[in-house]
């Protein structure tokens, strides 16, 4: 979960984010006026139109439940290195395009149970911008995992398997904002994902409308519609009693509404919470086996003051199984599985380069399949270092 989450919200921040008075900021250096002196023509001449930061960091830590596992929580002590790029082509006329690139491994120092687990991730996009009311963007991701999944969700036992996968996605996004109070956004998305021994690799294919209000600075609300669709290349479907079907290939659909709180709780902006809540709906093409219906929530907070930062999640989320059903008798319990996360990063500035920083990670699976629980936490204590180059003198 730390690594997901520190993936998704440097991109939330780095890439999408980006204020459109700073673009504006920052686009003076790009195009320079023809009728300036020539003195200050020359000065301007020489801003750089590239703006570039990198990072990276190394931690020590310890993890009780390597496996996710109910009754052999193997643990291991561990080293973590990571790295961190992000690449602006600073905006020449109303176009801009950045890159962002992320990579982390991590090495157990007990080996017997799992040796080690790496990612990698890339992030590439164009756009496209009209003032604050229409933003194009044409966005393309790449990325590798090997790392330890509870795979149970898809599986009819319960199979938790270290896995390599690789995935690339593109897809457009269209942000048009006609009144100062209010959105709406677009996203198509179709992505390629293949997996080492092959057994799951699929096609994904993502749609996603969202209507978004911004009564005022401190306050933004969305609301969402998503739906996705998987199809596996040699996965069969299963049968009601959870027999494969062969001659068959399995797919699945998602529908999911998914509801967004952004809000800063204090005028300084030290104070900020990000609120998710949503349902979904996950089907399959064949008897239903794998269908379920989920709900969950999650909740943000970050707080900052001077050289600290402060960051926390957490979040639940609750399954239930249309077809599957857990023990014997005429009316068995249908399976569900439910789960917590909790994630906490504290960050101290040292000076200009230099950040210490320490996470905390928790995990609790439940379900009345009794394999299926287990427990997890994982600590580290870590130091970063931050470079920045490129940004515009003005």
């Amino acid at each position: 979960m730390a690594s997901i989450y520190r993936i998704r919200f440097c991109l939330g921040l780095g890439l999408t984010l980006l204020p459109g008075a700073v673009c504006a900021q920052m686009a003076v250096s790009a195009d320079v006026p023809a009728d300036l002196p020539p003195e200050l023509a020359a000065l301007l001449s020489d801003q750089t139109v590239w703006s570039s930061t990198a990072t990276l960091q190394s931690a020590i830590g310890y993890k009780d439940n390597l496996l996710l596992s109910r009754y052999q929580p193997a643990s291991s002590g561990f080293a973590r290195a990571g790295a961190e790029i992000f690449l602006w082509r600073l905006p020449q006329g109303r176009a801009d395009w950045v890159a962002f690139a992320n990579a982390e491994g991590t090495r157990y120092f007990d080996r017997r149970a799992v040796q080690q687990e790496a990612q990698a991730f890339l992030h590439g996009e164009w756009r496209y911008r009209i003032g604050e009311v229409f933003n194009f963007s044409f966005e393309g991701q790449g990325y590798y995992l090997d790392q330890v999944f509870d795979v149970s969700d898809t599986d009819v036992q319960r199979t938790v398997a270290q896995l390599k996968v690789t995935g690339a996605a593109l897809g457009p996004k269209l942000h048009w904002a006609p009144v100062t109070w209010g959105w709406v956004e677009a996203r198509g998305t179709a992505k390629r994902e293949t997996y080492r021994d092959g057994q799951n690799n699929s096609r994904y294919y993502e749609g996603e409308f969202r209507l978004g209000w911004r009564p005022g600075a401190r306050f933004e609300a969305s609301l969402a519609a998503i739906e996705r669709r998987r199809d596996f290349d040699h996965r069969e479907q299963y049968s009601e009693g959870g027999h494969q079907q062969p001659g068959t290939i399995l797919q699945t659909t998602e529908q999911e509404v998914e509801g967004k709180i952004n809000v800063t709780l204090d005028q300084a902006a030290q104070w900020k919470t990000v609120t998710h809540a949503g349902t979904v709906r996950y089907a399959d093409n064949g008897s239903g086996y794998f269908s379920y219906r989920e709900a969950k929530l999650a909740q943000e907070l970050e707080w900052t003051a001077g050289d600290w930062l402060v960051q926390g999640e957490a979040s639940a989320k609750r399954l239930v199984y249309n077809v599957q059903t857990v023990g014997l008798g005429i009316a068995p319990a249908a399976r569900l599985k439910e789960s917590y996360a909790a994630e906490l990063r504290v960050e101290r500035k040292l000076n200009a380069r230099w950040t210490v920083y320490a996470e905390y990670t928790w995990e609790r699976n439940r379900s009345n399949y009794v394999l299926a629980g287990y427990r997890m936490n994982e600590c580290l204590l870590g130091l970063q270092w931050n470079w920045e180059k490129g940004r515009s003198a003005l």
